[in-house]
């Protein structure tokens, strides 16, 4: 890269030197792209900047917010729900990979929990959770895995009274299946949670009904969680410890 201009959002920071910093950047243009620039650089504010270098470190330089975004911190639940959105980003993109669509669901999701302010433990966390929801869904649709209602495992129609399990890499599977052994046996951490087929096949419409998808928010919430433990090698993520802890001193 030659002075290519990026516009994004910055992911992970840290010190570099005595007045620059090592930055994560997830561009629009080019996925994740890693730099050193100033120190300073504000989270969740879409930037832009221009980035050089022919290795994996590039230089970043005339770095600007944009000015239609508040500088305001970011606290609350919101906070640690941006914080959990950058370290899955982090973690499990290829660098300099382009992902236009995901990042247009990363950036509109931002913007909505910007504007839904301040979030307490009791309080508007169904708009929160269903952004959320939304940004694994893209994200799991960018890595290829996200998960089939209407079909399970082995290529048979999802049948309304029957129960299933998730399976990581496979999909759901029948209770009983030997796929589900056989995962036992490859040594995947499988959950023990079951889903009827009538609720994944409401799960599929989800996709277009909005009354349904809250319906099965819960749902969407345990299976995607699921997904992004496996994804993660079930290592834990530091934004969820940090959120665990809010709530607990809130409780106090």
């Amino acid at each position: 890269m030659r002075q290519q201009p990026l516009t994004g959002y910055i992911l992970h920071a840290r010190a570099y030197q005595e007045k620059r910093a090592i930055y994560q950047f997830f561009s629009s243009e080019f996925g994740v792209v890693s730099g050193v620039g100033a120190r300073g650089m504000p989270s969740f504010v879409p930037m832009t900047l221009f980035a050089t270098g022919k290795n994996a470190l590039k230089s970043f330089t005339q770095i600007q917010p944009s000015p239609e975004v508040s500088l305001t911190p970011i606290m609350g639940q919101t906070q640690y729900a941006l914080l959990y959105m950058n370290e899955v980003l982090s973690r499990l993109l290829v660098p300099e990979s382009p992902c236009e669509v995901l990042w247009q669901v990363y950036h509109d999701e931002i913007m909505q929990l910007r504007a839904l302010g301040v979030i307490e433990a009791c309080d508007s966390l169904s708009d929160l959770k269903q952004a959320l929801r939304r940004f694994e869904r893209a994200l799991f649709d960018e890595l290829g895995v996200s998960a089939d209602f209407e079909y399970d495992g082995l290529g048979e129609s999802i049948e309304a009274n029957g129960y299933y399990r998730f399976v990581p890499e496979v999909g759901f599977v029948p209770i009983g299946s030997t796929l589900i052994n056989k995962a036992n046996d490859e040594g995947k951490k499988l959950s023990r949670v079951s889903y009827l087929g009538l609720d994944l096949l409401e799960m599929a419409r989800a996709q277009s009904d909005q009354n349904m998808y809250v319906k099965h928010l819960q749902s969407f919430g345990q299976l995607q969680r699921d997904v992004m433990d496996y994804l993660l090698e079930y290592k834990p993520l530091h934004s969820r410890k940090l959120w665990r802890q809010s709530l607990q001193y809130q409780s106090v």
